[in-house]
């Protein structure tokens, strides 16, 4: 276990000189909220898809409230996919005077909000300007979590984490509320949720984004568009390969997507139809898959690079992405596509998804240990499963 570092002084500063709710109050301020605001401004894809379940469950709680997000700008347009959300605000890189009159419009946007409940979502970090938010949002009263860490949950975690918090007198300087992770709660997502769960009822710990109709009809466009550009014209199910990640070593190797394509194509009398996904930040990936699987006489379509809106409605249009670990596998669960991953820095019990249409290999002493035979036979039986509904 990995502990994060405690909030900066200003933040500790900045909290002294707000009025703080006496614990026989939190109950109250919680059951009446009408105006929420939740903060993930953290830089990765995955995370903040798993933060979605504890979205949708406060709109569940919460029916008729506002609920608000600050997010970094590039995952606004995930967000805008979150039909929970009433408002987006963007929290831009400041890099010029365009972004930094962006900036100061979100930081009037969030002072003029005053919600009644603040979120802030740490995962395995504490998030300085998260905190400097919630803040300036003057919430009436913050829920965070100060103890953060990756790694199973310690031995000292509580069963029930929300009664644990609300027992607790005021330590944090800033967290009204603060809930540590659950004994049960091995899962991101399950960590996330536990900020919420003490508001009661069941929430569902699956991931969700909200996709369009024209979001899905311009994705099917696109995987149709490969497909036809690589002259492939049975009517097998869809197979995408995702062969990319921000981290070399959490890629399982080219040659192993390769041989994964060429089982599939060669090993039934009805095989899957293969598209591989390219990617902005790692180009010439699935370029070099595609030319591997031509090599052995498999075609295989290739899916231009896009923002992360427009990849969310494409995948959507296939029936199963075999990737490595990286925010794409998570985009693609949560649009309740199948998923075959290949792990090797996050354990899959903390960051992979979970459902059964999921199937996780890990090798923590090096991905390229992943057998494409066993990746391969994961992929068949995925396939096999009822079409999806």
């Amino acid at each position: 276990m990995v502990d994060a570092q405690a909030p900066g002084s200003a933040v500790r500063a900045l909290a002294r000189a707000r009025r703080r709710p006496p614990p026989r109050e939190r109950g109250a301020i919680a059951a009446g909220a009408r105006r929420i605001l939740v903060l993930k401004p953290h830089d990765q894809l995955g995370d903040f898809v798993l933060a979605t379940p504890a979205i949708h469950a406060l709109r569940e709680r919460f029916p008729e409230a506002r609920i608000a997000l600050l997010t970094r700008a590039f995952l606004g347009p995930l967000a805008e996919r979150v039909a929970a959300l009433d408002d987006v605000w963007a929290l831009p890189r400041v890099e010029g005077a365009r972004s930094l009159a962006s900036l100061l419009a979100t930081v009037s946007a969030v002072a003029r909000f005053r919600p009644d409940l603040a979120f802030v979502m740490n995962g395995v970090s504490r998030s300085k300007s998260a905190d400097a938010f919630a803040w300036l949002s003057g919430a009436r009263m913050i829920v965070g979590r100060s103890r953060v860490f990756a790694g199973p949950p310690p031995a000292d975690a509580p069963e029930r984490p929300g009664e644990a918090a609300l027992d607790r007198s005021l330590e944090d300087p800033l967290y009204d509320l603060d809930v540590p992770v659950g004994r049960a709660s091995v899962g991101e997502e399950e960590r996330l949720l536990d900020l919420v769960r003490w508001l009661g009822g069941t929430p569902s710990p699956i991931p969700q984004l909200d996709l369009s109709d024209a979001d899905r009809a311009a994705g099917r466009a696109r995987i149709d568009a490969s497909l036809q550009a690589a002259q492939i014209a049975n009517r097998g199910p869809i197979v995408g390969l995702h062969p990319g990640a921000a981290n070399e070593l959490k890629c399982w190797p080219l040659e192993s997507f390769v041989a994964l394509g060429v089982g599939l194509a060669t090993g039934s009398e009805a095989p899957p139809r293969l598209v591989v996904f390219d990617s902005p930040r790692e180009r010439g990936r699935a370029a070099a898959v595609v030319a591997g699987l031509a090599a052995r006489d498999v075609a295989a379509g290739l899916v231009p690079a896009s923002g992360i809106g427009t990849f969310a409605g494409t995948v959507a249009a296939i029936d199963l992405l075999a990737c490595n670990d990286s925010g794409v596998m998570h985009i693609a669960a949560a649009v309740g596509v199948p998923t075959v991953s290949f792990h090797s820095l996050g354990r899959p019990a903390e960051w992979a998804p979970h459902n059964d249409r999921a199937i996780a290999f890990h090798a923590p002493s090096g991905i390229a240990a992943i057998p494409v035979a066993a990746a391969l036979e994961a992929v068949r039986r995925v396939l096999a499963l009822a079409p999806r509904g």
